[in-house]
């Protein structure tokens, strides 16, 4: 059942009604006795709203008053803001002295008809709200206050994980998982189902398998994917990649996708887990699995699931089905949260109580723990008798039995806590929700109770963090420095959406939309108003406060955005348009135009003076800021990340008085865009200032009062790249005079030209660094020393052609040098000879992650036992050597080494541990004698553009642990040794690519018994393959891409019973299949392509009755000879389900 949330907005009316800027205009306008008449109201409804909200479940009229009164408040609210916008605009006249200019747009042309006219709609609010009032009585409503504040005793700091020890009662089920994950090694893809109702966990077991140390080591790869009730395949195989690569797709069409993925999982062994399924269509769940079944033999999904037909349907080993905790186990959880620290003895007067709520929980985890935290803040036994006692038990739940254990907790946030709850049913399920952004998108609907600008981020934070402790959030992350995430359980966002169904609307893609009447909130998928066809019913909305998503520049959506007058959020993301329906939305605090290709944001933007946050991230096209924003007063957010081609700011961006987050800011020479603009903006996040030649001496410096923001956390600080050869005089007194606040976490520094550090960088008053890039400041000799800083975990230096040692004074005094650093990079440090550690000190205890880079003249690098990965790239062949030392490292890649002809001996004898050898771009490398011999833990070998290697060295044999050989562009490679491809028994994919010179490869592809997938690419002179390839029963996929000179497949294909995948790509000399290719059962998917001399497809084809899918492309006999119904061959692929066939 939806609530009306009704006393938060009445509480936001009553404090617009008592605001100074509204006692200005009723004193100018003469509506003194107006606004006191609907003060008097409002107070009157204020007084009887805790117990008409309380009643609305049970009580129909109640619940109708209350629509009503929502309705008339709403338009109230807007009155006022009309109000108060004028007065805005009254003063913004004031200051430029040009009423005339401002007037057209944001006015009437005659004042006197304006006030008429709002003075009118007072009236008609007034009149609805004292009728609505004098029906109150009729209702018997019970008068009473609420607390509309947070109880700032019980502020909490920022969540950065969720506290997984609170899990009981699942090790038993963990167990029982993890066994058989580990067990079970079949040849097909083997899939466990959980299934079980919703918050009993299922996630959270499956999260626990997940991150298992035993699961992490047994499989290659790992994939999480929430999948929810939206199971697109074409979603869900972007997800999975963007899983595997750490950032997203650009590929949109599902036959790229598929075959994107596939090379991706191709011969490794994989665990998915696709999380919250909810899609009961076979076809669909054929359609993704046949796309995972390309993994190496063991490969594994996990399910959830709340509906067991879909557990049976997609299971091939024995569901388990998930049941609520036990008493002990639900009583364990609620008590640490009720509790907290106490001992529950002490409290034995509510434990039998406690005990009584956690039964009506029904042993699920998120009722529990939902509750545990509501009672912690109650201390009497009458507060948790009324909790136990309460009517919301004995609300109708539907299919969620659980429902009213989490309604209970929801009823006892505060009025202003259920609104930003309960609007986060507008993102879709399992969506990751931004903190900073959702404190945004509260204070641009006045979500959040504070009167005070500068205030309002900080209450929103406490509101995010009890609503974290209260389980309406979790899955809290940090994925950088100050930029944290959160989810909401389905069954939370269930709640939400009961709640707001009367409000917010999520549209979803290719369904159809109901629009309520009340709508006030509503999200859009992409491109959505693209689609000519769209709904009626949303072309008639004009009450939305908030249109989120719908990224287009088409121009149904602006005029749909133009009639929403009462618009306080709009996102309007990726667009090219530069003319907006500004005018029309002067209400609206919330403006997301981020990744647009605009080059100039149009000067109307600057009229709306009630923006708070102003989103233009990715604009890389944008060159400059309008003018006027000075004017913007109220704005306190202004995204710039990533904006590339901006290169001045506007005018007076220091009059921005309410402005806390910044995230670049370019100086200019002139005035009202010197840095001393940021001397009176309380920033904080991250800041990075550009183009600090502009900045004449240290005076102009400390203008910024860098020092004085203790809010930063983050702040870079550039030189233009352009002009390094000009040095200013003052350079080096400009970076003292922007010494930062101690609290500062990031410092990057770049393009620096003077030629030594100021005092608070080389004394290391930032005592919290956690992160430092030095980039190009060429004329500094010494570094700081860095090695006494006792939290830097990132340090990358790069372009300081000035410095020759790394020695006692860069790794500091202390007793252990950098002792919390795990990654360090050092690039293009041209004049770098010599780096030691101190002799008797410890150093670099915990690095792992080291990068060297153009390094020329750095021949040695210091024994750091603690290595894991080391990437040496463009620097002195000497360098290699201190690999011999290395001996933990787990990955290693060799690149950009002209000179080095041949590994040193003995390079990689004592590396057991070494998991990934990757060779790339020596040129001039011969041979690799010896070197493969020890590397019995390898499992991922590459060898890339090496151009004078003739031959693979016989160790190949050595690699028993070896899963991945990929081999490219090395032009002399004649063949492969025969013996050398013997040992390699758990070889899972070899990929050969672009070698002029192979003609064949060797018998020894006999001996790869468990190779799964084979790729071969742009061997120019292959012209067959070997008839070894018969003895590779585990293959499962073949290809064969642009080989012109391949005549024929050999006949012991036919051996290749396991195959599941074929493409074959332009072979122009390729004419035949041969016939045996009938005898490959498992084939689901032949794919053939630019085959110009195929002339035929083989009778034997019709026997592929597991074949699935037939692609052919740019293959004219094939086209015409398989033309539906009338091709000579058509009758042998009519039984494929799925045939594309496609002309040039």
């Amino acid at each position: 059942m939806a609530d009306i949330l009704l006393s938060a907005l009445v509480n936001t009316v009553v404090g617009n009604l008592n605001s100074s800027v509204l006692k200005e205009i009723e004193s100018a306008w003469g509506l003194r006795s107006e606004l006191d008449n609907l003060r008097s109201t409002l107070s009157t409804i204020d007084a009887v709203l805790q117990d008409a909200e309380e009643k609305q479940w049970n009580d129909k009229p109640v619940r109708n008053w209350l629509g009503k009164l929502k309705d008339v408040a709403y338009d109230a609210d807007d009155v006022l803001d009309e109000f108060a916008t004028e007065a805005l605009i009254r003063k913004v006249e004031r200051e430029k002295r040009a009423l005339s200019k401002v007037r057209r747009f944001f006015t009437l042309p005659n004042r006197l008809i304006f006030r008429m006219k709002m003075a009118h709609n007072l009236k008609n609010v007034r009149d609805k709200l004292e009728a609505i009032s004098k029906e109150k009585s009729s209702l018997h409503l019970r008068e009473g206050v609420i607390n509309m504040e947070l109880n700032n005793s019980e502020r909490r700091q920022t969540f950065s994980l969720v506290n997984e020890s609170e899990i009981y009662g699942r090790g038993e089920e963990k167990e029982k998982m993890i066994q058989a994950l580990l067990t079970n090694e079949s040849d097909n893809l083997a899939i466990y189902a959980v299934w079980g109702m919703g918050g009993l966990g299922k996630t959270t077991l499956a999260q626990l398998v997940y991150n298992d140390l035993r699961v992490e080591k047994h499989f290659e790869m790992r994939i999480w994917v929430c999948v929810s009730d939206d199971f697109q395949i074409t979603r869900l195989i972007k997800a999975i990649i963007e899983s595997i690569d750490g950032r997203a797709s650009d590929l949109s069409e599902l036959d790229p996708l598929q075959k994107s993925l596939q090379e991706k999982l191709r011969g490794r062994k994989f665990l998915v887990v696709l999380d919250d399924v909810w899609n009961e269509d076979e076809v669909k769940w054929d359609g993704l699995k046949s796309v995972l079944w390309c993994g190496a033999k063991g490969s594994k999904v996990i399910v959830t699931t709340r509906i067991e037909k879909i557990a049976l349907k997609m299971a091939t080993l024995p569901i388990y089905h998930i049941g609520g905790l036990s008493e002990d186990d639900s009583w364990s959880l609620f008590k640490g949260r009720a509790f907290g620290k106490e001992r529950a003895e002490k409290k034995l007067e509510l434990e039998s109580i406690g005990k009584e709520i956690v039964k009506k929980c029904g042993g699920v985890p998120l009722a529990i723990k939902a509750l545990g935290s509501l009672m912690c803040l109650k201390g009497k036994k009458n507060e948790w008798l009324s909790v136990k006692e309460s009517q919301i038990w004995d609300l109708p739940a539907g299919e969620n039995s659980i429902l009213p254990a989490l309604r209970l907790s929801y009823h006892h946030l505060g009025p202003h806590m259920r609104q930003c709850f309960a609007y986060c049913c507008l993102f879709p399920k399992d969506a990751k929700l931004e903190r900073d952004n959702l404190i945004q998108l509260w204070m641009a609907l006045d979500f959040i109770p504070s009167r005070r600008p500068l205030e309002l981020y900080d209450v929103g934070l406490d509101i995010f963090n009890e609503l974290v402790w209260r389980s309406f959030f979790q899955d809290v992350e940090e994925e950088s420095l100050g930029y944290i995430t959160c989810k909401m359980h389905d069954l939370m966002h269930d709640l939400a959406q009961s709640i707001m169904e009367l409000e917010c609307l999520s549209v979803e893609p290719g369904k159809e939309v109901k629009v309520p009447d009340r709508i006030r909130h509503m999200s859009f998928p992409m491109y959505f108003f693209q689609n000519t066809s769209w709904n009626e019913d949303v072309r008639k909305v004009r009450s939305l406060r908030t249109c989120i998503g719908a990224s287009s520049s088409s121009k149904k959506h602006l005029l749909f955005v133009s009639k929403q007058k009462s618009l306080r959020v709009w996102q309007f993301l990726n667009q090219t348009r530069t003319k907006m329906p500004f005018s029309s939305i002067k209400h609206v605090r919330y403006l997301n135009l981020s990744g647009s290709y605009f080059s100039v944001l149009s000067e109307s933007i600057t009229r709306l003076l009630n923006l708070q946050t102003l989103k233009l991230d990715d604009c890389v096209c944008l060159k400059k800021l309008p003018n006027g924003m000075k004017h913007m007063k109220k704005l306190t957010y202004l995204g710039l990340t990533n904006c590339s081609g901006l290169t001045r700011m506007s005018e007076g961006m220091g009059q921005l008085t309410c402005l806390q987050s910044l995230s670049c800011f370019i100086v200019g020479k002139d005035d009202g865009y010197q840095i001393s603009e940021l001397k009176g903006l309380n920033l904080r996040g991250k800041l990075c200032i550009k183009d600090l030649d502009n900045v004449r001496n240290l005076e102009q410096a400390k203008n910024a009062d860098l020092i004085g923001k203790q809010n930063l956390h983050s702040l870079s600080l550039v030189w233009q790249s352009n002009n390094m050869s000009h040095v200013s005089e003052h350079v080096e007194d400009v970076l003292d005079g922007l010494q930062p606040h101690l609290n500062l976490k990031v410092l990057c520094i770049s393009n620096y030209r003077g030629s030594k550090f100021p005092t608070w960088i080389q004394d290391l008053l930032l005592q919290d660094l956690v992160e430092i890039s030095l980039d190009y400041c060429g004329r500094c000799e010494l570094l700081p020393p860095l090695g006494k800083l006792r939290f830097l975990k990132v340090l990358a230096i790069t372009g300081m052609g000035g410095v020759k040692y790394l020695g006692n004074e860069f790794h500091g005094d202390s007793a252990i040098s950098f002792p919390s650093l795990t990654t360090f990079r050092l690039t293009s440090m041209c004049d770098l000879e010599d780096w030691t550690t101190v002799d008797g000190r410890e150093s670099y205890p915990r690095l792992s992650k080291l990068r060297i880079s153009w390094c020329p003249k750095l021949v040695e690098l210091p024994i750091i036992p603690s290595i894991t990965s080391l990437h040496i790239e463009g620097s002195n062949a000497m360098l290699i050597r201190s690999v011999r030392d290395l001996t933990s490292l787990s990955s290693l890649v060799i690149e950009d080494i002209n000179e080095l002809s041949v590994l040193p001996d003995g390079l990689l004898q004592n590396h057991k541990t070494l998991k990934l050898l990757h060779i790339s771009r020596l040129p001039n490398l011969k041979e690799l004698t010896n070197q493969l011999d020890n590397l019995s833990a390898l499992k991922d070998f590459h060898l890339i553009h090496c151009d004078k290697l003739e031959s693979l060295p016989d160790g190949l044999q050595n690699l028993h642990s070896l899963q991945e050989l990929y081999i490219c562009s090395c032009d002399n490679l004649l063949s492969f040794p025969m013996n050398g491809l013997r040992g390699l028994s758990s070889l899972r994919m070899l990929q050969i690519f672009s070698h002029r010179k192979l003609s064949s490869l060797s018998e020894g592809i006999q001996y790869l018994t468990a190779l799964e997938d084979l790729i071969i690419v742009a061997c120019s002179e292959l012209t067959s393959l070997p008839e070894g390839i018969q003895h590779l029963t585990a293959l499962r996929s073949l290809q064969i891409l642009y080989c012109d000179k391949l005549t024929s497949l050999p006949e012991g294909i036919r051996h290749l019973t396991a195959l599941r995948s074929l493409q074959i790509l332009s072979c122009n000399s390729l004419s035949s299949l041969p016939k045996q290719i009938g005898s490959l059962r498992s084939l689901s998917f032949l794919d053939i392509e630019g085959c110009s001399n195929l002339m035929s497809i083989p009778d034997e084809l019709q026997n592929l009755t597991a074949l699935k899918r037939l692609d052919i492309r740019r293959c004219p006999y094939l086209e015409r000879r398989c033309k539906k119904d009338s091709g000579e061959d058509w009758h042998k692929i009519t039984h494929i389900p799925d045939i594309n066939i496609y002309s040039e």
